[in-house]
């Protein structure tokens, strides 16, 4: 189980059931801890739904006390592979 972190402004922003495109950052322990990464994800208010788990927090970095589950779909490339 992989834990993920993204900061919105409100939680309309992550609407259940769809695609979205988000800047998450891992919490796994390790070295690669808070380390960002745009990915293509779905999002359940059911904890039981997906394997990973979504923490969320606000503009100012309070912390949500609603998680979600998430499933990663695909990690999106914003930057040119000429330039990796």
């Amino acid at each position: 189980m992989n834990q993920w972190e993204v900061f919105v402004m409100d939680l309309a922003e992550l609407p259940e059931g769809t695609e979205l495109e988000l800047s998450v950052r891992t919490l796994n322990p390790g070295l690669k801890k808070y380390t960002y990464q745009r990915v293509k994800a779905e999002l359940s208010k059911s904890l039981d739904k997906f394997a990973d788990r979504l923490q969320v927090r606000f503009g100012r970095g309070q912390l949500c006390n609603q998680q979600f589950s998430i499933r990663i779909i695909e990690q999106v490339q914003r930057m040119p592979a000429k330039y990796l």
